[in-house]
């Protein structure tokens, strides 16, 4: 729920301490509610229709990038919410990604496809994401999720805590290697293998590149890949077994 409302911390003590959500059934239909302190996005199915929105009574506690209204040429930062009518735009535009998201999230849990549909292209060779270069690109290797490299990486990036901002080749080479080297060489060597595995990610379609930046993002259509190619690797072979029959 912290994603869907903005907060890209992480659980800790640190963390906003106030979580909340609550489901009642009303006469025109059911009402499921989330509170993150007085902020709160809600999804109701009234008379048949889905309708999310999202409540913003306390607007100091959300973030948005703006510029200082007695310096607008200083570069934008991030700034609480104001309470005033200069920041209904920011108020717009935090309501509907924080419904986007909610909304993304539950369209992702009904999924009819089956997992050779999802996951087998993702096992052949792709042409390398396109460069500058002129230079056909050259092909680069499908992924295997059970292998454990490949099973790591596909983890790394679907934690959820990426999906605020994106994931950056640090983050990712800081799940893949727990223990930082001391040898400048082996940082760099790491990055470069980091660097490489990015490449592999977008050339299958699981990571794009926010422009402007050196963060990625994992697109909804793969996020399902990844849980499915996941959800395989960590089955249990008699359950399989007594679902199949």
């Amino acid at each position: 729920m912290l994603r869907f409302l903005g907060r890209s911390e992480r659980i800790t003590r640190h963390a906003p301490a106030l979580v909340e959500s609550s489901v009642r059934d009303r006469f025109e239909g059911r009402r499921i509610k989330h509170w993150l302190y007085e902020n709160s996005l809600k999804l109701y199915s009234h008379h048949h229709v889905l309708r999310a929105e999202m409540t913003i009574n306390q607007p100091e506690r959300i973030q948005v990038l703006r510029r200082a209204e007695n310096d607008p040429k200083f570069m934008p930062l991030w700034r609480p919410l104001r309470r005033s009518v200069v920041d209904l735009p920011h108020r717009a535009q935090v309501g509907q990604a924080a419904n986007e998201r909610y909304l993304e999230a539950l369209a992702g849990l009904a999924e009819t496809r089956t997992v050779k549909e999802l996951t087998e292209p993702l096992t052949r060779r792709v042409p390398a994401p396109q460069g500058q270069a002129a230079r056909p690109p050259r092909p680069m290797r499908g992924l295997n999720p059970l292998q454990a490299e490949d099973a790591a990486l596909l983890a790394a990036i679907s934690d959820p805590k990426w999906m605020l901002h994106g994931l950056r080749n640090r983050d990712v080479a800081a799940a893949l290697y727990p223990q930082q080297a001391q040898d400048v060489s082996a940082r760099r060597r790491r990055s470069a293998h980091v660097t490489h595995l990015l490449r592999l990610l977008r050339a299958h379609g699981l990571l794009e590149k926010i422009a402007g930046t050196h963060r990625y993002q994992v697109p909804a259509e793969a996020r399902i890949k990844i849980q499915a190619l996941l959800a395989v690797r960590n089955a249990n072979p008699e359950e399989l077994a007594k679902q199949a029959a």
